[in-house]
């Protein structure tokens, strides 16, 4: 059976999710963007990347492929490849691959999208039943944290990709604006400009961001903020990070891994694990931080109800079986 991974877009958010996973898997990755092969070939070296023009991308991949694993739904995945499917009488089997783990899409339609697939890969029991309450029943296979797996398999080149600063290091990732309004950034941002000189302040934007908030962003930019841009791997920040600043962003989920200080601008299950900061405290943001970093962070059982901890058989996940 022939199987690749698959990014039709500039979709570069879901590329840290489906380039590890392909390289575990040794399949390869179908990409439509240039700029996003570019990158893939820049961080994830060993994954075996196919460039295809997007407009013969749906003949190619029916007629080469048996099943293919993406983030989107497969509502999607039909609207481009529908037709090419009936023109060759097959039918493409999609697996679909979680792009994080956040706390989003409670008051949204996204996972109820998911009913119509074949396959759903998930990272442990949390988004397992976040699946159930959405009333997803479609068959799932754990693949645990792989990503934090394919981090420290390529350790030593990752960690080489960044400098470690003197200072504490802060990293502010929020997510984008979306319709349940679960960014931080419209309120934060004027603050980013203000950080003291005795951190080290890093700031990765969700990539709609830079569509929703251009000038803002310019203003950034101009300020000196130091911007962490066409860098797609989260863990190797995530190592260099003493401080982590999140909202609703799944990326908090994954810095659960190192156990250091957290701070969330948005109320949810992730404040069981580091320090809720209300709007009317924003202007303390820094003074907190340095609070935050004078004492562990508290006692927490969320990694475990994320991800699945068994040790990840690297011989099993490669030849996953993907038959149900």
């Amino acid at each position: 059976m022939a199987v690749a991974g698959l990014i039709y877009g500039p979709e570069f958010h879901h590329l840290d999710h489906l380039a590890p996973l392909c390289a575990l898997l040794e399949i390869p990755l179908i990409l439509t963007e240039q700029k996003l092969a570019i990158e893939a070939e820049k961080f994830y070296p060993d994954v075996k990347i196919f460039l295809w023009d997007p407009n013969e991308t749906p003949e190619k991949l029916v007629s080469s492929f048996d099943t293919i694993i993406y983030s989107t739904p497969r509502v999607l995945f039909d609207e481009v490849f529908f037709f090419a499917q009936h023109l060759q009488r097959r039918k493409i089997r999609t697996i679909w691959c979680p792009h994080g783990n956040s706390d989003k899409g409670r008051n949204s339609l996204f996972m109820e999208a998911l009913k119509e697939e074949e396959l759903l890969l998930t990272y442990g029991p949390r988004i397992e039943a976040f699946l159930k309450e959405k009333g997803v029943a479609a068959p799932t296979k754990r693949v645990g944290n792989y990503r934090l797996f394919y981090y420290e398999k390529h350790k030593k080149f990752f960690d080489s990709l960044l400098s470690t600063s003197e200072k504490p290091s802060l990293l502010y990732a929020p997510t984008w604006q979306d319709q349940e309004n679960n960014s931080s950034f419209p309120k934060i941002w004027p603050l980013l400009l203000e950080a003291p000189k005795a951190f080290s302040l890093m700031v990765k934007l969700h990539p709609n961001l830079y569509q929703q908030f251009p000038e803002e962003i310019g203003l950034l930019r101009k300020g000196g903020v130091q911007l962490i841009e066409d860098f797609s791997p989260i863990y190797p920040l995530l190592a260099k990070t003493d401080l982590f600043i999140g909202d609703m962003s799944s990326i908090g989920y994954d810095f659960l891994s190192f156990k250091r200080p957290m701070i969330l601008l948005t109320r949810s299950e992730l404040t069981k694990a580091g320090r809720y900061v209300p709007p009317k405290e924003y202007s303390r943001l820094f003074a907190i931080c340095k609070e935050e970093l004078e004492k562990p962070p508290p006692s927490n059982t969320l990694y475990e109800e994320t991800f699945d901890v068994k040790r990840l058989d690297i011989s099993a996940f490669s030849s996953l079986n993907f038959a149900l």
